[in-house]
This record gives structure tokens, sequence and C-alpha cells, in this order.
């Protein structure tokens, strides 16, 4: 071990140079050449995931790979820019230094491939699959990054969906006549006891926030009885359009970015047991050979940045610099609406007047099959995610970031030459897609802000469904950058997120994610200490990685009747092999079961029920605080015990918990894979920030440096995050 942590530099060349992890570490006399060499770098350790990822991002991964990609292709673009739309959000959202990081890390990119193919040194999938690499373009890069962002950084779009299960719940007898009631129930607007990042005492927009539309049940009525009747066959394919379903599950395959979530943990000098300040990010983003990230760092004039990068990325989008350590987990914000008009023979129409739709016409090449022609329809909204024939009627997505995206890269690379907190603001104030960003500082300040568009909404609507599309519900602007959730050195000492609410007038708008169970309470349960040191925060990933959120509220519940069951004495911890844990996974199933299913059904499918049935509406049911009393009749003891029952009674004689593990190919699996796919523990110390990180398993797509960051994984270790010297 102390062979590794001492890691010495090797020598690759003048600017480039890589340790004993094979992490570069690069140091230029120009940001251009810095970026050259970090495009080099990138591509020499993943090119062949950078393939995959670029094909992912512009639709062309059937003109690789043959038929079976064709749906997701389609899905991609369904709602894809043109190439002349790429291009102007490289030459309007990236200012002259970002287009400079931009164009040296694509010829760097470029110089890797020419020599690669020079020398027959391009990975092999080039081969075993007929390939030769095209020149890597701005192009890829922005498609890459916007992708990226709409993944992570923005929400919304989930009024399909709540259609969708609008008619569902209509079609029941057991809820035709209380759809709102069970609407209220499982698609809750705001719950006060929801874990926030940003207590109410530290908040400094707690007495003149924004105001988040909550309809009125009249409101609400209205808006339902103005919809549009639309069959559910013809729905079903704009919930997975919306949710990008297809194209996500290729990129799993294939190792690009497709996973949602995050966590960090930032700690004051005040609370922390050294007296300075402590910061933890830990992007979940799938587990992938090679990792879905990267890691170098990079030190020009105006640029020094240590930390994780993704491949196809220019820049370091987690880490640190002299001053500042800062990290990122993905913001949950409704910055998406479905907006629904009527058509015509000639168009749809808005305003009273017909317009044509626009007809954007993309060629998909498949290989081994004829070319296929994807017509992407828009309305002034954005692309149509539905159009119904029996409805007359379509549905376009309008997006908050809709052709800005990619000015948040520039935002990014701002933050990555801070040397002041006052120009932490100035940094994130241009970003357009929503990301929780903390930071700490070498002076001893910590922080955080929640970044990215927002759209002020007018009351008079319910924002679960579509809105129609006139200017009577048209946005009224963004929600201004002042008032987006944020504070400087909070008087708690600390900040922790893991995807959780922002601050308490924050809403869930159209997707019902935050209640009073949530996974951020486990983070916090672990950091209670009057002082925290950095073993405490890096314990609390490992234990949150085999805690169950949901016991601490289901306990008193289970207690109660718990006494002869096989779940008696359990405690919480998801160990792997664990006969009780296994167990208590039944349980809930079988819990939603009983408090449901004889009231509401599946909603569709037995993946939707698990996905609306949350925890929080469960405990909620149990405690009876519904609208419905999904008790009906029976004791809150008596459907646990049942539950309990069931549950055994499915439990097979050998089955143990399986805790969720990270493949590592030609070694045992790694378990408890709830945690960041890359992890940073960055103390901001007297003499400057001492970082550690760990990228899961390795920074390299082949070779020696694949799969050696596997061993400190399996260990819950980490190794210096260094410079060059």
């Amino acid at each position: 071990m102390l062979t590794l942590l001492a890691a010495t530099i090797l020598v690759q060349g003048p600017d480039l140079q890589r340790d004993d992890f094979g992490v570069a570490h690069i140091k230029a006399a120009s940001l251009e050449r810095a970026f050259f060499e970090a495009g080099y770098a990138v591509a020499q350790d993943r090119l062949w995931q950078m393939e995959n990822s670029r094909r992912v991002a512009r639709g062309k991964m059937a003109e690789a790979f043959g038929p079976s990609f064709v749906a997701s292709d389609k899905e991609i673009l369904a709602q894809a820019y043109t190439d002349a739309e790429l291009d102007q959000q490289i030459q309007q959202g990236l200012d002259s230094r970002c287009r400079t990081m931009l164009s040296g890390y694509v010829q760097g990119v470029n110089a890797w491939i020419e020599e690669a193919t020079a020398k027959n040194l391009l990975p092999p999938g080039y081969a075993n699959n007929g390939l030769k690499p095209e020149p890597w373009t701005e192009r890829d890069s922005a498609a890459i990054t916007i992708r990226l962002f709409q993944q992570f950084g923005k929400g919304g779009a989930g009024e399909i969906r709540n259609m969708a299960l609008l008619g569902y719940l209509q079609a029941r007898k057991e809820t035709k006549d209380r759809v709102l009631d069970v609407l209220q129930d499982f698609a809750w607007f705001q719950d006060p006891t929801a874990t926030t990042t940003i207590s109410e005492r530290d908040d400094p927009l707690a007495k003149s926030h924004p105001t988040l539309p909550i309809p009125t049940r009249a409101v609400s009525e209205r808006h339902l009885a103005s919809l549009p009747k639309v069959g559910l066959l013809e729905l079903l394919p704009g919930v997975r359009l919306a949710e990008h379903q297809e194209s996500n599950r290729i990129a799993e395959l294939v190792g690009a970015p497709f996973k949602w979530g995050s966590y960090a943990i930032v700690i004051s000098p005040q609370r922390s047991a050294t007296g300075t300040p402590i910061l933890l990010s830990a992007p979940q983003m799938g587990f992938r050979t090679p990792s879905i990230i990267h890691e170098m760092s990079i030190e020009a004039p105006g640029y020094r940045a240590v930390g994780m990068d993704v491949p196809g990325v220019p820049g370091i989008a987690i880490g640190h610099n002299p001053y500042l350590a800062w990290g990122l987990t993905s913001g949950v914000a409704d910055t998406d609406d479905i907006f629904t008009n009527a058509t015509d023979a000639t168009g749809y129409i808005a305003e009273g007047k017909s317009k044509p739709i626009q007809n954007v016409t993309f060629t998909l090449k498949v290989k081994g099959s004829p070319d296929q022609t994807v017509v992407q329809r828009r309305t002034e909204f954005g692309p149509i995610v539905v159009e119904s024939k029996s409805g007359k009627v379509v549905f376009s997505r309008k997006s908050a970031s809709r052709m800005v995206e990619l000015e948040s890269l520039q935002s990014v690379a701002h933050v990555a030459a801070i040397s002041d907190v006052k120009e932490v603001d100035e940094a994130l104030r241009h970003a357009t897609v929503n990301f929780n960003c903390f930071f700490a500082t070498a002076d001893g300040q910590i922080g955080y802000r929640f970044t990215g568009r927002v759209p002020n909404r007018k009351p008079g609507f319910d924002p679960r469904f579509p809105l129609p599309g006139n200017a009577e519900s048209a946005w009224d602007g963004m929600i201004p950058f002042e008032q987006m959730p944020h504070v400087l050195n909070p008087g708690a000492g600390i900040l922790a997120n893991w995807n959780n609410k922002p601050t308490t007038w924050w809403t869930n708008s159209d997707t019902p994610v935050w209640g009073k169970i949530f996974r951020n309470t486990e983070v916090l349960a672990c950091l209670q200490a009057p002082k925290i040191s950095v073993a405490d925060v890096e314990r609390t990933a490992w234990t949150i990685a085999r805690r169950d959120e949901t016991w601490p509220y289901f306990k008193p519940f289970v207690e109660k009747v718990w006494t002869g069951t096989r779940l008696e004495g359990f405690d919480g911890w998801m160990v792997d092999g664990s006969r009780q844990a296994r167990l208590y996974q039944y349980f809930l199933d079988d819990l939603r079961d009983q408090l449901f299913l004889g009231v509401t059904g599946n909603f569709i499918s037995p993946d939707n029920f698990r996905l609306v049935g949350q925890p929080s509406v469960m405990l909620a049911a149990l405690s009876g605080k519904t609208k419905v009393n999904y008790l009906q009749g029976r004791s809150a003891n008596n459907v646990v015990r049942t539950a309990i029952e069931k549950a055994s009674a499915r439990l097979d004689a050998k089955e143990r918990y399986s805790a969720p593990p990270i493949p590592v190919p030609g070694q045992s699996p790694i378990p408890y894979s709830n945690r960041g796919s890359y992890i940073q523990v960055v103390e901001l110390l007297k003499d400057g920030p001492w970082g550690r990180n760990v990228v899961t398993p390795g920074v390299s797509e082949s070779g020696d440096h694949s799969l050696d960051q596997a061993p400190l994984a399996r260990a819950w270790t980490f190794k210096p995050m260094r410079w060059r010297n």
C-alpha cells in the first residue's frame, strides 16, 4: 500500500506524464496545448468507449452494429439536434476560452487516432466490427456533452406518463370516482417532512422565495376535464420516448453514461475534527468496464484542476484546484413540459391559427440493411413525442435548456479556474441545466448552489399533466439565478445531498420524488457527531451502501408484530448473504401489494407499481394519512403481519440477500455497488488541498490500468489525487 500511495510519475512526454495507475498529468504552456494533451490522453485510454458514446449520442449505432440498434437510434433522432444546431450551440454557447479548449481536445483525439492507426494500436473493437475510426469532431464532443447534461441535469416531461396513469385509474371501477384523491396520495406536490439540503433556518430565501404553483382541487378538476381523449396504446410509446428508455438501455450496454444519481457531503471548519473543510463527491453513473468516467490533472495558464472527466467531454467535471474543491449531484427540477395542440389537415392549431409542423429529416444508416429515414416532427414548443390520429392532437416537449445546454460546459470550465469564493456565483450563473453544486474553499468556506433554468409557470393549471399550447399557459420566463436554492456557510456546518429536496419550498411538480422517506436520511444519520473527521465522511459512503433507508420508518410497525416471525431482530443492515435482508425486500413488495393492489391495481405493470407505490406512500397509508383509506377496515398491525407472513412463505430455504455487485472481468464481483462510480474525498488543509479518489475499475479500457483500481474499490480505499511534478 505504501508503494501505491507514493506512486511515482512515469514520464511519457514533455507535457504529458502518467503515474503508476496510468492517470494522465498534463502541464502545458498554453490552454490549447494542455487540452490537446487531454484529448490525446483520453483517446489513448478510452477510444473505443468514445466511439460508442458518440454513436449513441448522435443516433449512429445501427450504422456500425446493425438492425438491433435501430430502435435506440430512432429514439435519439426523434429529439436530436441537427448538425447546424450543434454548430450553433458551439459558436454561441461557448466563449473563446472554451472553444479553444474544445478545439485543442478534438485535435488531440485525432492525433491519437492517426498514430494508433499508423502503428496498428487501435482498440480491437474496430477490427472486430469491420470499422475504421472517423476523425473526431467538435460536434461529437458537443453531442456527448449535451446528452450527458440532458440525462443528469434536467427533468420533467412526466406528463405523458401521468396522463396514461390517469386513463388507467379512470377505467377502474375501484378508483374512477376518486381519481384526484388517488393522485393526491401517489403524486403529491409538497411534503414538508421531506429531508432538505438547506435547512429552513439556514435558507436565505425562506421568506422571499419564488412561488411554485400548487393547484387547488378545482384547478386540477378543470385541467383534467380539458385534456384531449387519447388511448393508452397511443400514449405508451410517448412515455418511452420522453424517458429515453431504449437509448439508455443501449448506453448501459456499451459503457456510455446511463444512470442517474449522486451524493455529496461538505463539512465546515467548525464541524470538522481538523478545523478545515472536507468535501466528498460521488457521482453515481453506473459501473461498467471501462468505467463510465475517467480522470486526469490539467495545468495551463488560467486552468488548473485535478479530478474526474467524462470521455469525449473536455475538462474536469468534479475535482479541486489550489483554492476550491467542488462536487456535483444531479439536480431534480421540472424543466420540461408537454404542450398539446389540436391538429387539422395542414398542421397544428395554436392561438386559433393553423401552423405547419416542421419536418426535420435524418438518414439512419443500418449495417447490412438499406438506409432508413427518420423524420423528427416539431411544433413551436419542440419535438413532437406523441401524435394521436384518433384524438387529432399532438403532444410536444418544451425544454428550458433547449439549444443552450452547451453553455453549462462553459460554466463548469470556469469553476476549475475559481480563486475566490466571490467567483463561484459568476461561474455558476450561466449554467443552463440543473445540478446541485457543492464547494469548499482553502480559506474555510463551504456552500451550495442549485443551478440551471427552471420555468416560471402560470397558475391555473395542474403541472402534472400536459398544458394547452397557447399563450394562457406559456411560461413566464425563468426563475432568476438569485432566487434559486443556495446557501453560503450554513450555521449547521454541514451540507449533504443524495438528490434529495434542495429546500423546504421546492416542490415535486410532475414527478413525485420527495416524501418523508428518502435516502439522504441515511447520509445525515452517519454525520451526527459534534466534530466530524475524514474517517467519518469515508465511513458514511461505506455505510449507506449497506443500509436500507426505509427501515427506520417501518421499524415501529414491524416491531409490534414481528415476535415469532422470521423478521424478528432485523436491524436494517442489507448485508451480503443475510437471510433477513432478503426477507425484508420481499416484505416491502408484499406490503405494497397488501396496501394498494386491491384498490389501485398494479398501475399497468409491476414495474410501474413499484415506481408509483413509493415507501413514503406506503408509510402514509399505514399511518392513516392518505386521502383514500387503503387499510379498508384492517388495522395497520394486521396488514404488516400479513405482509411478513406472505414474504416468509415465498423465501426459499437457501435464499439470501445478494448485494448489488460491481462486475470486474476475470475477477469475482465487488459487492455493494450503491456507491459513486467515482469517489473523491478532499481536505482543504492550511497548506493546500489534499485529495484522494478511486475510479472503479481503472483509468483505461485495456491493459495494465484497466482493472488496477478494483482492489482499492474492493477494500473501500483511495489513492492520492496528484498533480504533475
